[in-house]
């Protein structure tokens, strides 16, 4: 699989490589990353495009093939195929079938690409697939529109989606400080599937989290054992099921008793099985920046009475503990704030942000510090100013270094978002908009490490 991910050399296949169909922008997207091996775009209508000699045939190219990406319409991919042979190429990359305007037409290009593959070892990836993004080495061998390799950040989590939008948009959380080392779309996998790269990357030590978008399940028992091979090596594997995953589903009784056995399957896997693309990344990045928690026991440090006593609920219904501190942590936050009433957990700070807010970042800390408290929620309820921006400034801070995961909540409702909203995401902490997605974030990450250790 590595020779795939890091190719050294390249053809790309097309009638056409004009910029605004896929043969172009698997050139144009190989380009963007400055891709240091080898590309031959193949095809006997020009002499160069976009800077780079053509070659009339794939024969014709006289050093070695690894990988070739076939643009064609399906009754030209059958000669391909065999000069792939001779050219003793690894892989095959079929990003569209769109010409394709029957499922009887489709079925039989699949089953002639699986008949091939099985009769070859030659390893096919698609058809129907967005391709590879090796963030780690920015190589994109693949056909999506605005291709920004500078733009992805590197991180430890491996993503592979069926389908393209979904992985498209979960990409975006860039955007967080949320960073990806891989993104495989595997599209109708008539070879390689979901199971070959959850393989891949539990074995993989540049990888920490593995995120899986699954529309159908190809092969049960081979998922089964990916998923016993990623918790054997350590490496929490989140799925999203947005399909179902048997064929034929005619009542919605039996679809959801379905759902249901898939459901149950995952559990006996300790897969994290989520509800949508939220749930997705916000369980990601807790794995991804802090790896493992100590426990369940929840520190809730607020200014709000009542947003820290609906969170404290919330974290019990979740059967997240929410211990009292201890009385050496309450009496150096009494010396602080005298007139404080009797410090506890959830604390709330009321009045004190307005007054001194270096005291008040001071009883963060020791808060923090609590040894009853393995994770501590800070809650900014609603926008203060410039005390809020002091507060976040601190929390970030602080955060590099305690020893224990700190989670900011933006509740705020209001739509015009404070600068202290942008150090928030620009700190690269996980910090969620709600109460109900930081409890289940963190429920799915200390249940997890429970199961685990």
């Amino acid at each position: 699989m590595s020779y795939l991910l890091t190719s050294r050399s390249i053809a790309v296949i097309s009638e056409t490589f004009n910029p605004h169909q896929v043969g172009g922008r698997v050139l144009l997207n190989l380009q963007k990353s400055k891709y240091q091996g080898r590309v031959y775009p193949v095809t006997s209508e020009f002499e160069e495009i976009f800077g780079m000699k053509t070659f009339p045939t794939l024969g014709s190219i006289p050093e070695e093939v690894m990988t070739v990406v076939i643009t064609l319409p399906p009754k030209s991919v059958l000669p391909i195929l065999e000069e792939c042979v001779e050219k003793k190429v690894k892989f095959i990359m079929i990003p569209s079938t769109d010409v394709i305007k029957s499922e009887d037409e489709k079925f039989a290009f699949e089953q002639l690409l699986k008949t091939f593959t099985e009769e070859t070892d030659i390893r096919i990836l698609g058809p129907d697939c967005s391709g590879i993004f090796n963030i780690v080495k920015s190589i994109g061998i693949s056909g999506v529109t605005d291709y920004e390799p500078n733009w992805l950040k590197n991180g430890k989590i491996s993503l592979i989606t069926q389908g393209e939008g979904l992985g498209r948009a979960v990409l975006d959380a860039n955007d967080l400080g949320i960073g990806f080392n891989y993104w495989i779309s595997t599209g109708n996998e008539v070879d390689l599937e979901t199971a070959d790269f959850i393989q891949y990357f539990s074995h993989d030590v540049s990888t920490q989290v593995i995120l899986v978008i699954i529309e159908r399940l190809k092969d049960k028992w081979k998922f089964q054992k990916a998923a016993e091979t990623a918790r054997r090596f350590g490496k929490p594997l989140i799925v999203l099921d947005i399909g179902q995953v048997e064929e034929e589903i005619s009542t919605k009784e039996e679809l959801n008793n379905n759902k249901q056995v898939y459901s149950d399957f995952f559990k006996e896997l300790d897969i994290i099985q989520v509800s949508d693309l939220d749930e997705l990344l916000n369980v990601g990045w807790l794995f991804y920046k802090y790896g493992h928690p100590q426990g369940n026991r929840i520190g809730i440090f607020s200014y709000s009475n009542g947003v820290s006593a609906l969170l404290a609920e919330k974290c019990r219904q979740a059967n997240l503990s929410v211990p009292d501190i201890t009385d050496e942590t309450k009496s150096i936050i009494q010396d602080f704030f005298p007139n404080l009433e009797t410090p506890a957990n959830p604390i709330n700070m009321k009045i004190y942000v307005y007054q001194d807010m270096s005291d008040v970042s001071e009883c963060l800390e020791q808060f923090t510090n609590d040894p009853n408290l393995d994770i501590v929620f800070v809650l900014y309820s609603y926008k203060l100013g410039v005390y809020t921006e002091m507060l976040v400034r601190h929390t970030t801070k602080m955060a590099q270094r305690v020893n224990k995961p700190i989670i900011p909540l933006w509740l705020s409702l209001s739509g015009e978002l404070e600068v202290s909203y942008e150090i928030l995401k620009e700190s690269g902490l996980p910090f969620y908009s709600s109460a109900n997605a930081g409890v289940s974030a963190i429920k799915h990450f200390t249940e997890y490490h429970m199961k685990m250790s």
